[in-house]
Formats: C-alpha cells, structure tokens, sequence
C-alpha cells in the first residue's frame, strides 16, 4: 500500500484539518487558520496545545532515548541511556520545567524544525537546518563547573537523506480537535554519547523519532511501542506502534514499519501485559499479521504526578523486542531488537 504525499499545510483552504495518514512530512504545523466547528478560544487552545520531540538511537552497545515536551503552562523532558552490553540502566533524569523562553518546539517537523529544552543543569537544543539532510541533538545534563564532567552528554545526528519516507498522521481528537504525529523510524546515526562515565560511538547506529503537535483532549491515554535496529542480515528496520490514540477507522492510524528501504503502513495494534507490573513481558501485535513479538524490558522511566489539576501517569520501559514480521511474502526473524514500550494516563 502506498499512502498519499502529506500536504505541506495541515489545515485546508476552507479552515478543517486535512484528515489523514501520509507518507512525507508536512512544511508547517500551525492551526491558526482553524475554522469552526475546529478552532478554539485562546484560552482553550492555551490549554489544548500540547508539542514534543522524542529521539530514540540504538547500537550493539548502547540504547538512548531522550524527549521535550510544551505544554504551554508548564514543560518536561527526560533522557535514559542503557548499558546493552551490561543489560543496565547507566542514566535516567527526567525534568519539570518553565514555560517559554525555556522550552520551545517549533511548527515545522522537517527543514527549519528546532527545538529546546533549559533549566539549572540541562541544555537540550534540536535542529535541522534548511537545506540541511540531518537532524542534530546537542545535549548536557550537569552543572557547567570547571574540573566536573557531564553526567550526560551526547551529540547526535540522525541521516534524513536515504530514508525510507517517514510517517504523517493527521487525526481527530475525542474531546479535542485534532493532532498531527510525525514517526520515522530507520534512519542512520552519528555522534557519541557519555554517561555513567562510559563513551559510546553512535555512528552506524538505527535511530528515529516522534514529532507531535496538536489540540489535545484534557484526558489521554495511550498505549505505544517504538523500536531501531538492524535485522540479522544488516539490514535498518523501525517499527512505530500505538493503541487508543490517533485513531480513526481503518484509515487513519498511526503504525508503521520501515524496512528494505520503505514505508509499510500496518493495521491496527494490540497490546497485552500487565499494568501493575510494566517491567514484566509485554505481547504486540497487529491486526494485519506483520507484527507479532514479544518485549523484554531492562529498565523503565517512569513518572507519576498528582498536582489536582494535573494528574499523570507515565511508564516506558526500555529493552527489547524478539518475534517475527511478516511483510511483503516474506518472514523476518527478530532478535534483541532495541526498543520502548509506553503506558500512558494523563490529565492535562
């Protein structure tokens, strides 16, 4: 199946959100041309308006994965590296922030994207030029003190150029009015990283990430699962799955497989494990019968708040996934595929 080119606007000429699921990115994600019955107050949009960035990367060695997210009235972000060759959690910082000027996450998902994150101790700054084929991640977390090195630090570069097409979901929300995710997955990385006083090289790595930008319901939950790796033979593979959000009939869904070099849109997911015990197995599949695996968590971020207003509940174990994908007349056998899964519940 190959979907349709993402328009470069999500919002049409008559004031709706393009419904849909695309391959490609869209140029701008701005919902200020938004009509009734989708557009909002300022105050409601204040509120709904919900944008993140989460960069996941893999090698032999070492998992890293690292998110921001504006929430306009308040911002987090967090960062976990894992010791594959240990099976041990090396780092796991997770952050409450200020709102703007020290978050920010801008419209545009592909040339012109940036991002960053910034409270005492941690600098997170994301770019990807115009004209520029790569995505760059520039992170500390530490205290700039002569003679203290980093607890963590990274720079990283993920290879647009060459990739299979990523993702585009533009979808309506239950009790909101819509939210466009971008996830592509496969992509080629560079830098280094270092944390629990260990260096990792990254090139050569598989990486990806998760772009979203939209007005959400004040309650959302989700089920999701994200993986970057190579097959047996060598070959990049990346697999994006969710389960209760972005979901609209067969034809709007957010799962994906990125192998030998496409874009493979995949049915719907199902998810079984155990939600009082995230760090035993977890079980996905998928309706169409590509996906079947199971994951092994090594480690988990996990964030649990209860501000009144406010309430969240948020794990996501880290570890890997073994199974099989069935795409295109051919069977792939997985093993130690490095990935995520995600349990989350949120008032927001």
């Amino acid at each position: 199946m190959v979907l349709p080119t993402c328009p470069h606007d999500v919002v049409d000429e008559n004031g709706a959100p393009r419904f849909g699921t695309y391959q490609g990115l869209p140029e701008n994600v701005g919902f200020t041309e938004l009509k009734a019955p989708y557009a909002l107050s300022k105050r409601n949009q204040l509120l709904r308006h919900k944008r993140w960035i989460y960069a996941f990367v893999a090698t032999p060695e070492v998992t890293f994965l690292c998110s921001v997210a504006n929430l306009n009235y308040t911002s987090n972000s967090f960062a976990l590296v894992l010791d594959r060759a240990e099976n041990r959690v090396l780092l796991n910082h997770g952050y409450l922030g200020l709102t703007a000027p020290f978050v920010h996450v801008n419209d545009q998902p592909g040339a012109g994207f940036r991002a960053h994150f910034r409270v005492p101790g941690v600098d997170a700054r994301w770019a990807r030029p115009f004209g520029g084929d790569r995505y760059h991640l520039s992170l500390r977390h530490g205290m700039r003190l002569p003679l203290r090195q980093p607890s963590l630090a990274c720079e990283l570069e993920l290879q647009a150029a060459g990739a299979p097409p990523p993702l585009t979901v533009i979808a309506p929300v239950e009790g909101g009015t819509v939210n466009v995710t971008t996830k592509w997955g496969a992509l080629t990385s560079f830098g280094t990283l270092t944390a629990g006083g260990k260096t990792f090289k990254l090139d050569g790595g598989v990486g990806g990430f998760d772009y979203t930008n939209g007005l959400l319901a004040r309650h959302t939950t989700w089920r999701w699962a994200f993986a970057c790796g190579r097959l047996n033979d060598g070959s990049p593979v990346g697999l994006n799955l969710a389960e209760g959000v972005n979901e609209a009939g067969d034809e709007i869904i957010e799962n994906a497989l990125w192998l030998k070099g496409a874009l493979h849109p995949l049915k719907r997911a199902r998810f079984r494990f155990e939600k009082k015990k995230p760090m035993a197995g977890w079980q996905v599949k998928t309706d169409d019968g590509v996906v079947d695996l199971r994951f092994t968590p090594l480690g988990m971020h996990r964030e649990t708040r209860d501000l009144k207003w406010v309430k969240s509940y948020f794990v996501q174990p880290v570890g890997y996934f073994e199974g099989t994908l069935k795409i295109s007349g051919q069977t792939h056998a997985v093993s130690q595929l490095a990935g995520v899964t995600e349990d989350q519940d949120i008032l927001w």
